[in-house]
């Protein structure tokens, strides 16, 4: 057992050093003309994302506890809060990093990379 208990240790360190759920830490997924960013389980999903300048960008609740959506940096909207099967929708209108929150649930954040029209293709 004792010989064990480093390698549970180290396991157990690891396990904990991967990224989230939604991937914010990492490379930005290019968000699809249409495709939304989905609120499950308490995440924004994608939660970091590349769009064009322009593209039109929609957040969904797919929960039964209500969300809003707020820019932090890099932009200037914020919603009502919403319910399920609710969405809001914003259009970036120039390149940046734009960090939001669901100011309702402490952590619920994401990052969204807009860049220029041609970087997308």
């Amino acid at each position: 057992m004792r010989r064990l208990l480093p390698t549970l240790a180290l396991a157990v360190l690891l396990a904990g050093c991967g990224s989230s759920d939604g991937g914010g830490g990492g490379k930005a997924e290019v968000l699809k003309a249409g495709d939304p960013i989905e609120m499950k389980s308490l995440h924004f999903k994608p939660d970091h994302v590349q769009v064009a300048v322009g593209q039109q960008i929609t957040w969904h609740n797919d929960e039964s506890v209500p969300h809003d959506v707020k820019a932090d940096s890099g932009a200037s909207f914020s919603s009502e809060t919403f319910g399920k099967d609710k969405s809001y929708t914003w259009t970036p209108d120039k390149a940046g990093t734009v960090k939001y929150e669901c100011t309702l649930h402490p952590g619920m954040e994401g990052t969204i990379d807009v860049v220029a029209k041609e970087a997308t293709s």
